[in-house]
Formats: structure tokens, sequence, C-alpha cells
């Protein structure tokens, strides 16, 4: 893995919204940051970068089946992972509480603003419905959002994503509940 380093920076508040997508086995996850300083009057600069279209760069980090797109001041927006449920390392894990914070990711990108890392380890942990991708090992948890946490590494690197409250049941569990569902609506 190529080490995608973090800073970490005040905490803004953000909103993580989540979306499973069974038939697709693919994870979503949307980032919003939550401005808390009102609208202020655009500068004669930022008038003409709109007039002329002019945007700054973003940045898309890619590992596998795994992506995550960065705003301009590297903040992650969005990630997502095409997965399967039923390879997922499956345990109990201790879940550590994450300090407040707003999360900068460092890589070699490239003039395109692309940067590439080792494809996650994914681990799951069905009671607290908590999904973990993995590089390596954390000594630090920071909270992005209520639902969205990252684990840095003793060096400032992206060891660990961790998604709180995911419930997503396997391919039998899928089955089972489907029939489930025809049972009792044929009354049987």
């Amino acid at each position: 893995m190529k080490n995608i380093a973090v800073r970490i920076g005040e905490h803004i508040d953000a909103i993580a919204e989540t979306t499973w997508d069974a038939y697709g086995h693919s994870i979503m996850c949307n980032i919003r940051y939550i401005d808390v300083n009102p609208p202020r009057v655009p500068t004669l600069s930022e008038k003409l970068d709109r007039q002329f279209n002019i945007i700054e760069q973003s940045y898309i980090l890619t590992g596998g089946f795994f992506s995550m797109a960065l705003d301009p001041q590297k903040r992650i927006v969005d990630w997502s992972i095409y997965t399967n449920p039923n390879r997922w390392i499956r345990g109990e894990r201790g879940f550590e509480e994450a300090v407040p914070a707003t999360a900068h990711i460092d890589a070699e990108f490239d003039e395109n603003g692309r940067a590439y890392t080792g494809e996650p380890t994914e681990f799951y942990e069905p009671i607290r419905g908590t999904f973990y991708l993995s590089w390596g090992e954390i000594s630090t948890w920071y909270a992005i959002a209520p639902t969205l946490a990252i684990g840095v590494a003793n060096d400032n690197t992206l060891a660990q994503i961790r998604l709180d409250g995911l419930h997503v049941q396997t391919g039998n569990q899928q089955v089972e509940g489907l029939w489930s569902r025809l049972r009792h609506r044929f009354g049987f």
C-alpha cells in the first residue's frame, strides 16, 4: 500500500449518508459538511472563476474495488466499495470511541488528481452493524461524522475506515427473509 497521509484539522460538523445496494453489492457513503459560517459576498476572483467555469481541483483515491472522492480541501466527500458480504471477515471487534475532527487526505496525486492505494481488507461486526475497511493497525480514531470514523496509524497514515449502523443480510438471510414474507403474505 502506498502511504496515504492524514492531516487532522478542527472538527466541522458533517453528515454521512450510507447506502447498501444488495443487488449491486456496493456500499456508498456520501459526506456533507455543514457550513457554520453564513454565506459571504463572493470576491471578484470567485465571480470570474464562476463566469469562466474555472473549478478547483478535486481528488480521487482508488484501491481495488474501493474509491474515495475528496473535495478541493482534500476532505472526504464520498467513498464506495464493490463488495460481497459473504466474504467479509466477521466477528466481534473492540469498539473504540473516536475524537471529533476533520480529516484531510494527502497522497501522491497525479496531474489529474488521482492516487492509488492497496485494496483494503473488509471486516464486519454484525451485532453493532459496523463495517471496517482496513489497510493496517490504528493508533487513533477520528470521527468525521456520527456514523463515520477513520483510523490513523502512529505515522499519521490512513489505516482504517469505520462505518457504524450498517446492518446487512447475507445471501442465506435474504432468501430466508423472502420465504418468510411469502409465507406471511399467503397465510402460511
